[in-house]
């Protein structure tokens, strides 16, 4: 596809168009996954946000702040603010660790713990449904294989 706008490329052409076509259609296939994750969100009374902060200590334990962040894919400044509210909602708690007083580890309460309980089932059945619907289980694994090398 030949771009409106006149730039100077560094890669060829072919290589470029490649390029958009794994990034436009990565970003596309997110944008899904996140709208199926906020519909589920929604069920729950959550913001998808909330939610993956859920699912990741339901699926993992108690973490600290820094690691939430990262396994979250949020910014630390909204991941404070996420866990905030789902203090607020008594969803998580908060403790500072017995091994630094500067890092505070993040934990499900009882009541997060049944939202997990009710959502993460959801989540994972409409994922799998999402790409069993498009891919095999080869093609399946052979995508989960190509991303980790990516993100790695």
């Amino acid at each position: 596809m030949k771009n409106y706008v006149k730039t100077k490329a560094i890669v060829s052409e072919r290589d470029e168009d490649i390029c958009v076509g794994i990034f436009r259609n990565i970003m596309r296939e997110r944008h899904a996954l996140y709208q199926m994750a906020g519909e589920v969100a929604g069920q729950v009374g959550l913001h998808a946000a909330e939610l993956n902060v859920v699912d990741i200590l339901g699926k993992f334990g108690p973490m600290s702040m820094g690691r939430l962040a990262s396994e979250t894919f949020i910014s630390a400044a909204n991941t404070t603010n996420t866990v905030k509210k789902l203090e607020q909602s008594s969803l998580v708690k908060r403790k500072r660790s017995d091994i630094s007083a500067r890092q505070v580890m993040v934990s499900l309460t009882a009541k997060g713990r049944a939202v997990f309980r009710k959502s993460f089932p959801r989540i994972l059945a409409e994922a799998h449904e999402h790409l069993t619907g498009q891919l095999t289980r080869a093609e399946m694994a052979k995508l989960a294989a190509i991303l980790s090398k990516l993100a790695s």
